[in-house]
């Protein structure tokens, strides 16, 4: 029953995934991203999600060496989860950003 429920989890965090790059690429390659008021809001929402990404990714490799080992299958799935969870904060970043300005 666990692993059901853990392998519909998964597919619905892959399919908001898509969904998040759908928005992204949607607003960048349109023409909404490429005016004055577009460029300012994915200047901000990268200015956000890029910092995070070195964060994440310190936060994965201090595990590694001061908590406890990762084999390389885990380290690997991390990686994945950090980018593919900043890539749908970038799009919910965007999404509310569009809101407000």
């Amino acid at each position: 029953m666990l692993e059901v429920l853990l392998f519909v989890a998964r597919i619905a965090y892959v399919i908001i995934f898509f969904f998040a790059i759908y928005i992204t690429f949607k607003f960048e390659w349109g023409s909404e991203g490429k005016d004055e008021r577009g460029r300012s809001i994915s200047q901000k929402s990268y200015s956000i999600v890029f910092p995070l990404i070195a964060l994440g990714w310190l936060s994965i490799e201090l595990y590694n060496r001061y908590i406890g080992t990762i084999d390389y299958a885990t380290y690997k799935l991390a990686i994945w989860y950090l980018l593919t969870g900043l890539m749908i904060l970038h799009a919910i970043n965007i999404n509310s950003l569009k809101r407000k300005y």
